[in-house]
């Protein structure tokens, strides 16, 4: 279920030198903003790279740059959220494997240039959302991260291509596999399946995802809880089961491991009245898989900040203390 404030279109100004304070509520909220007008910097610890019309910026509440309109130039720009949880049942289990790669190129700030690919194909998209009607702008703008996630998960497969025979060799096989070999093949099974020993396995899986396969497993069901837990008529235990659960006893220990949460409160906080605390509750689920600390959701998911490693059992530690939220920046829906 999408938030009121997730995939909606804004317009928002800024005057010379102002700094945008993004309104995102959480972590794991990724922002897209389209430079329309003027002149805008996003700005690094030790680096500020300037925007002008055309150009492409997707970052996230933790990201470490800071986006400002040039001090002589006011600047417009349209921009929308959205939590990657939402779409998470479109990824196939050859995507999963590489989302963490994918989503740490958000982490620190992402930006096409006007004359890219991406940004060539996504203008069109955005002026055509526009004027349309909440849903078809919704599908629209689905559209735009559509084309940024695909543009991105080409540029993995090429940073992989220059991998050796066995770890290409596994991740032909793992992009084959579907989710629900993944869950329901034994270990042994899926070690046959890439012609290597358990324990090899285990390790190539530990070397290029971070996570062993039992982890993985786990985050597969754990992520498909989440998205039937968002349907109010499906009772818990039926989720439980769904996601191979075969106790509810279990399937609520390592639901609270993962997202600080029980199924049920947690289902509570994500369908219920806007509140901070329903918020903070909501806002738990997190990237499925977590590689050498590179979630795009920090402590939790840094829980949808970045996943925080998740061990063999499904455990995952604590998210850690975030600051408190600067100001939010005003913006008119479009």
């Amino acid at each position: 279920m999408l938030g009121d404030d997730h995939l909606k279109l804004r317009l928002v100004r800024l005057q010379p030198s102002e700094l945008w304070t993004n309104p995102s509520r959480n972590e794991d909220e990724f922002t897209f903003v389209f430079i329309k007008g003027g002149i805008a910097k996003y700005v690094f610890p030790n680096a500020t790279q300037r925007l002008v019309t055309g150009n492409i910026l997707v970052f996230t509440k933790n990201s470490v740059g800071k986006l400002y309109a040039d001090e002589k130039s006011e600047c417009a720009f349209a921009t929308f959220s959205l939590l990657f949880e939402h779409l998470f049942p479109l990824f196939a289990s050859n995507e999963i494997g590489l989302l963490h790669n994918v989503m740490s190129n958000f982490k620190a700030g992402r930006i096409f240039m006007s004359g890219s690919s991406v940004a060539v194909e996504c203008q069109p998209i955005l002026e055509s959302a526009y004027t349309q009607a909440r849903l078809q702008q919704r599908s629209q703008l689905l559209r735009i991260v559509a084309a940024i996630l695909n543009d991105e998960f080409k540029n993995v497969h090429t940073q992989r291509s220059g991998l050796g025979w066995a770890e290409d060799h596994m991740i032909q096989v793992f992009e084959k596999l579907s989710s629900a070999e993944l869950l329901k093949l034994s270990v042994d099974e899926l070690a046959a399946k890439f012609s290597c020993s358990r324990r090899h396995l285990n390790r190539l899986f530990h070397q290029h995802f971070g996570l062993s396969i039992t982890a993985l497993r786990m985050e597969i069901r754990l992520l498909k809880a989440v998205s039937l837990l968002r349907n109010p008529r499906e009772k818990v235990i039926n989720v439980a089961e769904q996601c191979g659960f075969n106790h509810l006893g279990l399937f609520n220990t390592c639901f609270k491991r993962r997202y600080g949460t029980s199924p049920g409160q947690w289902r509570k906080a994500a369908l219920g009245p806007e509140n901070p605390s329903a918020r903070k509750s909501e806002n738990k689920p997190a990237c499925p898989l977590h590689a050498n600390g590179l979630c795009p959701w920090g402590g939790q998911m840094e829980a949808l900040k970045t996943p925080e490693k998740i061990n063999a059992t499904g455990n995952l530690p604590t998210a850690q203390g975030r600051p408190n939220a600067p100001r939010a920046q005003s913006g008119s829906a479009i």
